[in-house]
């Protein structure tokens, strides 16, 4: 792996350090800044929590989702990341929006508890086929556009839709998660700074993933060469059984295989203990010394 290696940030594990850590808090606040009409003082108080949503009963369904905050008046926002098309994909996330309303109440809170729930889901592919647009938004709302609650939100961001040309805020992250590269990366931080934290975010994940790929490297070769003394080993020891079997007496050879010329010897002088022969005539014809002779 070269040094001009840089990770995608449609990475889960780089989609999870850059958005979904406290520590990187920052990135996940002017991301949506860009993208949601809520109040700017929700953002004075924006916390990451358990991404897994709880269950009711041992039956029902574990979800596990990406990302998961609350904002200072107890909003919920989750944000999906989904790179590959998935069958019932749609039904999956009006699950987990579902989830986010309902794992609001405990036993005897009041239903005005409930805050709203925003799901943010982010595509590699073309999820609404029938959209030309990149970004829609949806609620519940009658046949006259009218709507009953905006308690439940669903936003559905789908990259490969996204125009050359600028269009609002939201295009510059679009633009981010797509980077393949140094270039990429170094384009768009001269021409949006604002973007500095999330690239260097990615370009430290870059390192890391680096080290990581160079630490797997040296131990799958440390493994390889385990596995070749081993192999030695075994080898050392089905030829050393041979010439024992063979010729009663093994000459000494390789020393990664002792171990097998050993147990020849013992599987040999065993043999002829059997035959009835005397610990001298054994000795004579097996190699091996009265005392181990004794032992067996």
């Amino acid at each position: 792996m070269n040094n001009d290696y840089f990770v995608s940030p449609l990475q889960d594990f780089a989609f999870s350090q850059i958005f979904g850590n406290q520590q990187n808090i920052d990135n996940t606040r002017d991301f949506l800044k860009a993208l949601l009409d809520i109040p700017k003082e929700d953002y004075d108080k924006l916390t990451i929590v358990n991404p897994i949503l709880g269950r009711m009963s041992k039956k029902e369904k574990t979800a596990v989702v990406d990302v998961l905050l609350n904002t200072k008046s107890g909003r919920i926002i989750h944000i999906e990341l989904q790179v590959e098309k998935r069958r019932n994909m749609r039904n999956r996330i009006m699950y987990y929006a579902a989830r986010n309303l309902s794992d609001q109440l405990k036993w005897g809170n009041d239903y005005k508890k409930i805050n709203q729930a925003i799901s943010v889901v982010i595509c590699d592919h073309n999820l609404l086929e029938e959209e030309d647009s990149y970004i829609n938004e949806y609620m519940l709302r009658n046949d006259k556009k009218h709507c009953f609650t905006e308690l439940m939100k669903v936003i559905i961001l789908e990259l490969p839709k996204l125009p050359e040309t600028e269009d609002g805020t939201i295009w510059r992250w679009m633009k981010f998660l797509k980077c393949s590269g140094k270039e990429d990366y170094e384009m768009l931080r001269r021409k949006y700074p604002e973007l500095e934290k999330p690239i260097v975010c990615a370009k430290r994940m870059s390192l890391i993933q680096s080290i990581r790929y160079l630490h797997m490297q040296r131990v799958f070769q440390k493994a390889d060469e385990e596995n070749l003394r081993e192999q030695i080993k075994l080898d050392g020891r089905a030829e050393g059984l041979a010439e024992g079997l063979a010729e009663g007496k093994v000459i000494g050879i390789a020393e990664g295989r002792a171990e097998g010329i050993a147990e020849g010897k013992r599987e040999v002088a065993l043999r002829l203990k059997k035959m009835g022969l005397s610990y001298e005539q054994i000795a004579e014809g097996s190699g091996l010394p009265l005392d181990e002779i004794q032992k067996l």
